[in-house]
């Protein structure tokens, strides 16, 4: 799915840099967009041809980044205060930081912090996403998430799960100068919550991979938690809210709905959503549109809506909706 969201970012961006060649003019927009390094051209006489793409949201920005030549990426002096979310689109590129390295390829990402030294090198063809994410705003949801504070460590290759962010980072990223984004400007924020949260629970680090040991949650905590997404089906809820409002921990309200209800808070609130998509759309009202009930129902990625709508009823909700009229 990173091409969607490479074509996306190209479409939503601002062009920063637009086929350059200068290798200092690069390296100096690269870093006030994404963080110090220092770039280098391994092979003699080779000449860039740099394509920047920045979509700045509000913690989080959103980049399509294409050097056009094998390059050699390093540390630079400056302190770091970002973590770095890599998703290929095409090429290869190997990365080291500190001791660990890695290779990336399409499906194969990567995340490197603000904590250890680094060194990436890419091929020609190499394209990327790169989610940079601000380094205080993800340790501030971590201690939310884990109730303790400091670093976060994560792992340097990407967990299969993490590919889910796609459509997360797709709606944020069409938020951007949007109607909705206007007149709600919080939208851009809880979102960047539940992307940070959906990194954090599913990228091994050093923060969330041990469980606690809190007591479960009781069953009160559970439909409090039910409640309160229920009431909120139409906007982006985060699972630290829920948690929160629940009086209880991320860990012991995930571990209280996997043994009372077999299923996450996440999931749950899916289901909630798409049955009452489908209700919507059964109802046929004059003038409903499959768009209408996506947002009314908390899917802000129509491709994202019509699949899980799909795999849910068996049919796409544009046909549900066109039976009823």
């Amino acid at each position: 799915m990173n091409p969607a969201l490479a074509q996306l970012t190209a479409e939503r961006g601002r062009a920063v840099l637009s086929g350059t060649d200068d290798p200092d003019e690069v390296s100096d927009a690269c870093t006030g967009a994404l963080r110090p390094h220092t770039l280098q051209l391994p092979r003699p006489g080779s000449r860039l041809a740099t394509r920047l793409d920045h979509v700045l949201l509000q913690d989080l920005s959103v980049n399509l980044l294409h050097y056009g030549a094998e390059v050699t990426v390093s540390s630079g002096d400056a302190p770091l205060d970002d973590y770095l979310l890599t998703l290929p689109v095409a090429g290869s590129g190997h990365f080291r930081y500190g001791e660990t390295s890695a290779v990336a390829t399409p499906g194969r990402g990567v995340i490197i912090g603000p904590h250890r030294d680094f060194e990436f090198a890419f091929d020609e063809a190499w394209d990327q996403v790169i989610v940079r994410l601000d380094r205080a705003r993800v340790e501030s949801v971590a201690a939310a998430l884990t109730g303790e504070v400091g670093p976060v460590h994560f792992d340097l290759a990407l967990a299969d799960d993490v590919r889910n962010l796609d459509g997360l980072l797709q709606s944020a990223v069409g938020l951007v100068g949007s109607a909705a984004s206007e007149h709600r400007p919080q939208l851009v924020w809880q979102l960047e919550q539940v992307i940070i949260e959906t990194l954090l629970l599913a990228q091994p680090n050093n923060r969330t991979r041990q469980p606690d040991a809190a007591a479960p949650a009781t069953s009160q905590r559970v439909r409090r938690a039910m409640e309160y997404m229920v009431e909120r089906l139409s906007e982006p809820v985060s699972v630290t809210d829920i948690a929160e409002v629940s009086g209880t921990s991320v860990r012991s309200l995930q571990s209280a709905f996997r043994s009372e209800l077999g299923t996450t808070p996440v999931q749950w609130l899916k289901s909630q959503r798409l049955e009452r998509a489908h209700a919507l759309l059964l109802s046929g009202a004059p003038g409903l549109t499959v768009t209408d009930v996506a947002y009314r129902c908390g899917f802000f990625h129509l491709g994202e809506f019509g699949a899980a709508f799909r795999a849910r009823y068996g049919s796409t909700p544009s046909a549900v909706l066109a039976a009823r009229r």
